[in-house]
C-alpha cells in the first residue's frame, strides 16, 4: 500500500530524522526542510511519522 506524505513545513526543523529512518528513501532536505520527493517508494509503514519529533509528518494511506 502506497501512502500520501503530508509536511507541515511550519512544524518541520530540517533535523532530517524522516530522511534517515525512511526505510524507501521517500525524503530529501531542500531549503532546510523535509521534502517527499521519491512518492513511489512510500510504504505507508509510518516510519517518518514515528521518528519526527515535532510531529511534522503525517502519512496518509492512499486509495
Amino acid at each position: 500500500m502506497q501512502g500520501k506524505i503530508e509536511i507541515d513545513k511550519n512544524k518541520c526543523t530540517g533535523c532530517g530524522e524522516c530522511v534517515e529512518n525512511c526505510p524507501g528513501e521517500v525524503f530529501e532536505l531542500k531549503d532546510q526542510k523535509a521534502h517527499p520527493v521519491h512518492m513511489e517508494e512510500c510504504h505507508a509503514c509510518h516510519t517518518c511519522e514515528s521518528v519526527c519529533e515535532e510531529e511534522a509528518v503525517q502519512v496518509n494511506e492512499a486509495d
